[in-house]
């Protein structure tokens, strides 16, 4: 019964995805500070500062990561190539090329910032806030994607199946806990409030992600309240609540699938076009970059 976007086991990828964003954000944040009296110096100013050559988009620290941002928003593609075709099939889950692709469309982009040294002007400025609009929506579509119950193959479950998966989870949970449908119903709605879908996709959408950042103080004072009210341990209560939160999500899940696959579709609608003219703005910058002799220096 385990999914995507319930209890996920941390497998060794998944523990070396986290390790490697760690590491990331400490180089990335490390590298701000190092290079932060540039960055703040006013852009006409910025020729008479000690570091103008090495932290423009043409020196060498700049050059350098601009190089390197540039190769990670390149692999970003092989997601694609994974998820259209049967190349690499053997060697991940698309569920970990998914994850590899996230990471590469965060920390890519900062890279890119840093080469850029926050200045973005003319036609780059195009490919900049593209690279920007993606990066963010590429956000917005992770959050989405979560919101479709997937196997641990990554492959999609159907309508039918989910509503099995609900009730099997509804008798054991009764079973294991003597809780009855209603009180249960009210333990879910305190945890994962109902989203209307027919008052509006952007409505529900938003409120999808209210919900959702507030849910751990909601489960908080209702872990408090239940162990008053039943007496019974604190760890015994966030046990039944674990169960509970995955039938709760699987409840929203069911109510909002039609929901949830239509702002998928959208998302794609927005989200493509502005990696086209990012990647095709990006190839022209290079090429012109080549082409006047700024060649990376390794």
């Amino acid at each position: 019964m385990n999914f995507t976007g319930s209890h996920r086991k941390t497998t060794p990828f998944r523990a070396f995805i986290i390790a490697l964003y760690i590491v990331s954000a400490i180089i990335f944040l490390y590298l701000l500070w190092y290079g932060k009296g540039f960055y703040l110096t006013p852009i006409n100013n910025r020729p008479h500062s000690p570091e103008y050559r090495v932290l423009r988009p043409a020196g060498k620290f700049g050059h350098t990561v601009g190089v390197i941002g540039s190769a990670m928003m390149l692999f970003m593609l092989l997601y694609s190539v994974r998820k259209r075709t049967r190349l690499f099939r053997t060697l991940f889950p698309l569920s970990n090329w998914l994850q590899l692709h996230i990471y590469l469309g965060v920390f890519g982009p900062l890279l890119i910032i840093l080469h850029s040294s926050f200045k973005v002007q003319g036609l780059i400025a195009v490919s900049f806030w593209s690279m920007i609009a993606v990066a963010l929506s590429g956000v917005l579509g992770r959050y989405l994607y979560l919101q479709i119950p997937r196997t641990l193959a990554g492959t999609e479950i159907d309508f039918k199946e989910l509503e099995q998966m609900n009730k099997n989870m509804t008798q054991e949970i009764h079973q294991k806990y003597q809780i009855e449908p209603k009180h249960l119903e009210s333990i879910e709605t305190s945890i994962f409030p109902r989203v209307r879908p027919e008052k509006g996709l952007i409505i529900a959408l938003f409120s999808m992600i209210y919900n959702d950042s507030i849910r751990p103080i909601r489960t908080h004072r209702l872990r408090k309240y239940l162990v008053k009210k039943l007496n019974i341990s604190s760890h015994a209560v966030t046990q039944m609540l674990s169960t509970i939160k995955q039938k709760a999500m699987l409840q929203r899940r069911i109510s909002m699938w039609n929901a949830i696959h239509q702002l998928f579709h959208y998302w794609h609608v927005i989200h493509k076009p502005f990696a086209i003219i990012m990647y095709i703005i990006m190839f022209v910058h290079i090429l012109v970059a080549v082409y006047v002799g700024y060649t990376w220096i390794f």
